[in-house]
């Protein structure tokens, strides 16, 4: 696996957090990490995103049976805190490749349309190495707001977009919020809570 501390360090440092590295992973203390934690039921409605190859497809309709998801917010212009999220992401993208590991959909949602086209997406894609578990996905400008919001995030300005993940079942609506800088393996485990119904 390749070393990404060097993405997620500086982010760490700013919040004063103590970083243990473990077979390349970075981990902010459990138990803020587990306090951070909020479990949440959200329904999601099925607007119309767009892929990195450029299909379309309401987000329920092309998620509701995926089973776990991990959800970030993005957009491909950004490399501050977009760079720590990549970085999380590609991580678990890299741990999924293990043998025992769950079933899990990665969904990189950008807050960006009027400029992440699905050719932008494919880039930021392939620079990150992607595999084919982890989707870039963008919805209209015009809806973009909309489904923000049922995320229950704000539609400001795409700057101001703070690091926060969701995880959990389209189809059961439960989701976990995770701020901030979690760490992968904590993600994994997760998923696999989820992916047994515990």
């Amino acid at each position: 696996m390749r070393h990404l501390a060097f993405v997620l360090a500086p982010v760490l440092a700013l919040t004063g957090a103590d970083a243990a590295a473990h077979e390349g992973h970075v981990h902010p203390p459990a138990t803020a990490m587990s306090e951070a934690l909020s479990r949440e039921h959200l329904l999601l409605p099925d607007i119309p995103v767009t892929d990195a190859t450029g299909a379309t497809e309401g987000f329920r309709t092309r998620y509701g049976q995926a089973g776990p998801v991990l959800i970030s917010f993005l957009y491909t212009g950004c490399d501050d805190t977009c760079g720590m999220i990549r970085g999380v992401m590609q991580l678990v993208d890299q741990d999924l490749q293990r043998p025992d590991a769950p079933r899990l959909t990665l969904i990189a949602v950008s807050v960006d349309p009027a400029r992440d086209t699905p050719e932008a997406l494919a880039r930021q894609a392939a620079q990150m190495q992607a595999s084919a578990r982890w989707d870039w996905v963008v919805a209209s400008p015009r809806d973009t707001p909309a489904l923000l919001s049922a995320f229950g995030l704000p539609a400001g300005p795409v700057e101001a977009h703070e690091a926060v993940y969701l995880l959990g079942d389209l189809a059961t609506g439960r989701f976990l919020r995770i701020p901030g800088v979690p760490d992968p393996d904590m993600l994994i485990r997760h998923a696999r809570d989820i992916a047994s119904g515990s």
